[in-house]
């Protein structure tokens, strides 16, 4: 059996690809489908807003579950947990096939969206109990890399597929498949019997009643995770506007829908590949690893804004994915810090990532009302509007930039001492 690094020992190779696997459904619910918005909404002759409920409602849908999971899955139920989720996922996927109104689309994808949710804390929190260290870093940068690579599979498959036949671009919601028949190498029988504990490890580490230096506890605690919470949802929303907005402002400009497919692919392709190298990024940028990364977010959603080229759209939205891509695993990684112990890591995964969708949801409702406000006209008013609030999100990385949310530390993904209060 081939194994792998994981910080405190070694972990069978099978079991890190099926832990990897999860991540493979977590960003499809709404998402997956968004380059063929503008043709749901010619086909079935609904409005704006009615369509894009294709892609918010199953966020909403996720949002409670997500918490709910992330307290529900303790090691003993995780892998009930997770078998529930894919299967709901799947026959939500299933049904998605005999649609024939954009109301069962929209209900559809609710029953995707909670399978989903069951999931989402589970995929995170496998990595935070049984990967340490750097190793840990590295690992939540594959699981990054892994969900946005599959969403750019997805976006280039439905935007190509919808032109010729768009329910069969719902096939990218059989996607659960492959960690269900990856399941038995993820549970915690499985890896306690093939991993190979590091002398130093063999009493278990960090469990629910230790506190090491290293976890934030009590008030500190809940304070790191607010933070974290609100850049993440705000990131998110602000960079979501490339998958909701761009199939109409491109249908707009004429283009077509393989292009709509290629522009948000290059957002989840630098996304992606962010992923999977963000500790030597995180080195080369230092102590501006965030500012940085939050510049490159803000700039590449104001030359949308301003610009309808395709060539431009393609490279501004490869600079967002860069910023982005970079930021979700170093918010992923200060999660498992700022919980407590390790073992209520995926408890907190739940509360963060429920962030996720909570601005996915937000972002049609938010943009609609500032469009009014603003008596906006413009077909990409949104990424113009999408790039000033980056602009706020690094004006308060700036002004705290000193605190761990914000501060990046080239030679550990871990807070210092003098980060933690009393240590």
């Amino acid at each position: 059996m081939r194994y792998v690094n994981s910080g405190n020992g070694r972990m069978p190779l099978i079991s890190l690809i099926a832990i990897l696997s999860i991540s493979l459904t977590i960003n499809m619910p709404g998402l997956a489908v968004s380059p063929m918005l503008g043709k749901l909404r010619d086909l079935f002759d609904s409005s704006e807003l009615e369509s894009q409920l294709v892609t918010s409602l199953p966020n909403l849908c996720m949002i409670p579950v997500t918490i709910l999971a992330g307290r529900l899955a303790t090691a003993r139920r995780q892998t009930a947990v997770l078998a529930t989720g894919l299967l709901i996922f799947l026959i939500g996927g299933i049904g998605c096939f005999f649609a024939e109104s954009m109301q069962a689309l929209i209900i559809l994808g609710c029953v995707v969206g909670i399978g989903c949710g069951l999931v989402v804390p589970v995929a995170a929190g496998y990595i935070s109990e049984w990967f340490m260290g750097s190793e840990r870093q590295s690992d939540l940068g594959l699981k990054s890399t892994t969900s946005n690579a599959m969403v750019i599979v997805a976006n280039l498959y439905v935007g190509w597929v919808a032109a010729v036949n768009w329910h069969a671009a719902f096939a990218v919601y059989l996607t659960p498949l492959l960690p269900l028949l990856l399941l038995p190498f993820m549970t915690d029988g499985f890896i306690r019997r093939h991993r190979i504990v590091a002398a130093s490890e063999t009493s278990t580490p960090d469990s629910t009643t230790a506190q090491t230096p290293y976890h934030f506890q009590g008030r500190e605690s809940r304070v790191m995770l607010a933070g974290l919470i609100l850049l993440y949802m705000f990131l998110t929303y602000a960079t979501t506007s490339i998958s909701y907005y761009a199939p109409f402002a491109m249908e707009h400009f004429g283009m077509s829908t393989t292009q709509v497919g290629i522009v948000t692919a290059m957002y989840y392709l630098f996304c992606a590949v962010c992923g999977t190298c963000v500790g030597r990024l995180r080195r080369i940028f230092g102590h501006g690893t965030l500012l940085i990364s939050l510049m490159a977010c803000a700039a590449g959603l104001f030359v949308i804004g301003f610009t309808s080229n395709f060539v431009v759209y393609s490279i501004a939205a490869a600079v967002t994915g860069f910023g982005y891509g970079i930021i979700q695993p170093i918010i992923y990684n200060k999660t498992t810090y700022v919980a407590p112990t390790r073992k209520l890591g995926t408890r907190y995964f739940g509360y963060v990532l429920s962030a996720n969708y909570v601005a996915i949801m937000m972002v049609p409702f938010i943009d609609g009302g500032a469009r009014r406000i603003f008596h906006a006209t413009s077909a990409t008013f949104e990424f113009t509007f999408s790039g000033a609030v980056v602009t706020a999100l690094l004006l308060w990385a700036w002004i705290c930039r000193k605190n761990y949310v914000f501060s990046v530390n080239p030679d550990t993904s871990a807070p210092t001492g003098s980060e933690i209060p009393g240590k």
